[in-house]
């Protein structure tokens, strides 16, 4: 083998190589892109704990965390609904005023209204608004809320400012008795308790429309 051979033979070998790691990383950056949600804390949302009665009233569980939410009081067809926990009481209440001429949802958080759902300017969309109470910083307002995804379907993403705060899905593989219930997944360091609430308020709204949205507008 003369130099020129040894030297197309080198380059041969480095190119195949060459291409192999790039195979690799691309199969590899695939692989983060289809599962952004790993190691994010997961809870489950148990919608059938709304329609009232004694067989379900936990309406958020998490086997990572092992904390759950409760229906304390009220269903989706009784308001006012107290959501929070048996021992420490009520963290999340939702009503619905009755006076109102267009459907709404007022949802206060640890005692503060926080945000309105009301129906939009079109016809089974609802939209967001804030109530004008200051809140703690890690509580986002609903001006800086947007909603990506399918909102009836359950698969739908919460952002705060584009930023992901909170996916919600569904698993094919669920091994719950409840078929209604679906996930949400929580990056690391995101408060917990404003996005499940958020959630949970979006299930009353949804499961309460005869033409749900799958897209929300959402004012300050």
């Amino acid at each position: 083998m003369d130099s020129n051979d040894f030297l197309l033979l080198s380059l041969a070998v480095t190119g195949l190589a060459l291409l192999v790691s790039l195979f690799v990383g691309t199969s590899e950056r695939v692989v983060i892109e289809e599962n952004p949600i790993s190691g994010w804390k997961k809870f489950t949302i148990s919608p059938e704990a709304l329609a009232g009665g004694d067989n379900q009233r936990t309406l958020v569980s998490s086997q990572e965390s092992g904390g759950e939410l409760e229906v304390l009081s009220g269903s989706s067809r009784s308001f006012p609904i107290k959501i929070g926990h048996h021992k420490h009481g009520a963290l999340l209440v939702i009503e619905k005023p009755l006076l109102s001429l267009k459907s709404s949802l007022k949802m206060s958080l640890l005692g503060q209204p926080w945000i309105q759902i009301r129906t939009g300017r079109e016809e089974g969309i609802p939209r967001l608004v804030g109530a004008g109470t200051r809140m703690a910083d890690e509580v986002p307002e609903a001006g800086s809320l947007r909603l990506n995804g399918n909102l009836p379907a359950r698969e739908y993403e919460i952002r705060v400012r584009e930023k992901v705060a909170a996916t919600v899905f569904r698993e094919q593989a669920d091994d719950s008795a409840d078929e209604s219930s679906y996930r949400v997944a929580l990056p690391e360091g995101i408060p917990e308790l404003p996005f499940l609430a958020l959630v949970v308020g979006l299930e009353i709204e949804l499961a309460a429309c005869s033409r749900p949205a799958k897209a929300l507008s959402l004012e300050s």
